[in-house]
């Protein structure tokens, strides 16, 4: 979704479709039959019109550098470092990791009688896998890169 509205903001500033100056009309109330469900856009359209004189002026500079994949599909930098739910869980989730490693490593290596040698393999790899899947979990707090082409 990054990409795609990237992409968006990208060719309204190509077509200069950035409302700087002109309100527009809006007869967003005429085309709808209002339910609940869009109770928030009619309020939000008409706290626009009362306030904003319909429009929000852009004043950045639309001259946009583009951008490549490594920026727009940054987690991090977006938004993981400065969310804190998002990073006690990816504390958390470092913390699982280094105990599934190290069960692992412990279970690889002493070999419990009560699991056997077979028993002991199983349960090392099994944690190992889990400690590979909160690997691929942690990377996707720094980068999550998604292609609505490939989503099959």
């Amino acid at each position: 979704d990054a990409l795609f509205l990237h992409g968006q903001e990208r060719s309204l500033t190509n077509y200069g479709q950035y409302r700087t100056a002109q309100p527009f009309d809006d007869s967003y109330a005429d085309a709808v039959l209002p339910c609940s469900a869009d109770r928030g856009v009619m309020l939000f359209r008409t706290w626009m019109s009362k306030f904003g004189k319909g429009h929000i002026p852009f004043k950045g500079d639309t001259n946009m550098p583009s951008a490549n994949n490594e920026v727009v599909f940054d987690v991090w930098n977006s938004h993981t470092k400065h969310c804190k739910y998002c990073l006690t869980a990816l504390n958390r989730f470092k913390k699982a990791r280094a105990l599934a490693f190290m069960a692992s490593a412990i279970v690889a290596t002493i070999r419990p009688k009560i699991l056997g040698v077979v028993g002991s393999l199983i349960s090392a790899l099994g944690l190992s896998g889990l400690g590979l899947v909160l690997d691929k979990l942690i990377n996707m707090f720094y980068r999550y890169e998604f292609s609505h082409a490939d989503n099959h």
